[in-house]
């Protein structure tokens, strides 16, 4: 009767950890797919936006992709500004090189945003990069 409740238990036991891994791995996929979904739309998104791009600049409209891209690149700013503090050692260097020649170009081009406040939140992310690459590096 010892050697059956035992037997019975393990099965119990078995059991339980094959139904919480079946539950783990179903919730792993429920996850995946909540991501799925934005990158998809991200991508068709991005291609939209090219293509419009694309056809002002074949129209001769120069000024107007311009003013889309400048656009873009903002958001990207300040994205990446956001996601940088959580991000490894790497990336953050990255980020502050890709920062630091996006001020250098802006110093001999301007950004066109309307924004003000929008304008000096990313004036103030370009110029602490541009300083972190101007000092000398510490051994």
């Amino acid at each position: 009767m010892k050697k059956f409740l035992f037997m019975l238990g393990i099965l119990g036991l078995s059991a339980s950890l094959v139904g919480a891994g079946w539950f783990l791995g179903q919730r792993d996929r429920l996850i995946t797919k909540f991501y799925d979904i934005p990158t998809i739309d991200k991508y068709l998104t991005d291609a939209s936006v090219k293509t419009l791009m694309i056809q002002q600049i074949d129209s001769g409209r120069v000024a107007e992709a311009r003013d889309m891209l400048q656009l873009e690149l903002d958001i990207d700013i300040l994205t990446l500004d956001g996601m940088v503090d959580s991000s490894d050692i790497r990336s953050r260097e990255l980020a502050e090189k890709v920062f630091a020649r996006i001020a250098s170009n802006r110093e001999k081009h301007p950004s066109t945003n309307k924004d003000a406040r929008v304008a000096t939140e990313i004036a103030s992310v370009l110029e602490r990069a541009k300083q972190k690459n101007q000092e000398p590096l510490k051994p």
